[in-house]
């Protein structure tokens, strides 16, 4: 149900969603509005996309991308050896739909855990021969650069886990990746980074909480509050201003 005080807000918090709450439907409990609150979140008709912040709004949409032929062949090689390995996929293609110079070549980078790392790499460079870097500077990147390039990186621990598929990246992942990432940053313009966010948050859910705990699990909080600050200030709220 879609309460008339909230309906034209952008955002509003569980405290303004239980006044609406109590204002129209009379519930007065914390129990029973919590319970609303729940049932709001599982019917799909309200979205919690950061800390304490929720939306009814329909224009956006949760992030997804189809990928490519040979990602999606990567990330089956790696199930087939090893299924229980936790990792990720992001490709650079990805950024198309948010940045104004399209990306014309591809290149997989597979974020494997640390004790992985090297088994997962044998695995792919035997079937992918002259294709595999593993944990390469830019320069080296650039300097034996091939189209659909595969790059073997450490995950960062508690990363989150994409939507449907746990190996696929999320939008919350990618947006902090760009912006500290040694290598991502080295490929990726700075000069796209205020389209990318204004496109992100303009069309897709982001859960800021999400993103603001994977950037402190890299150690790079400040420098992507930093980045924010410059590039997409309207993301910050008073918790990280």
């Amino acid at each position: 149900m879609v309460y008339y005080q909230l309906k034209d807000m952008e955002t509003f918090t569980r405290d303004e969603y239980f006044r609406a709450v109590r204002d129209t439907a009379g519930a007065e409990s914390v129990n029973a509005l919590s319970y609303i609150l729940r049932k709001d979140v599982s019917d799909g008709e309200l979205l919690r996309i950061g800390k304490n912040r929720y939306t009814y709004s329909k224009e956006k949409r949760i992030y997804t991308h189809e990928y490519s032929d040979e990602a999606t062949g990567v990330v089956n090689e790696i199930l087939k050896e090893y299924p229980e390995a936790d990792f990720r996929v992001f490709e650079l293609i990805q950024l198309n739909p948010f940045v104004n110079h399209q990306i014309a070549h591809n290149t997989i980078i597979v974020s494997v855990e640390k004790d992985l790392m090297d088994y997962v790499f044998d695995t792919l460079r035997q079937k992918h021969p002259g294709k595999v870097m593993f944990k390469p500077s830019v320069a080296d990147y650039y300097r034996y650069l091939v189209e659909n390039e595969i790059v073997i990186v450490r995950l960062a621990s508690e990363s989150p886990k994409g939507v449907g598929d746990f190996w696929r990246s999320r939008l919350e992942k990618i947006l902090v990746d760009i912006s500290v990432d040694k290598l991502i940053t080295g490929i990726v313009s700075a000069g796209e980074y205020e389209t990318i966010f204004e496109e992100a948050f303009k069309h897709y859910y982001v859960d800021e909480r999400t993103m603001f705990r994977y950037a402190k699990r890299k150690g790079a909080y400040e420098k992507f509050r930093d980045i924010l600050c410059e590039y997409a200030p309207f993301v910050l709220g008073e918790e990280h201003a």
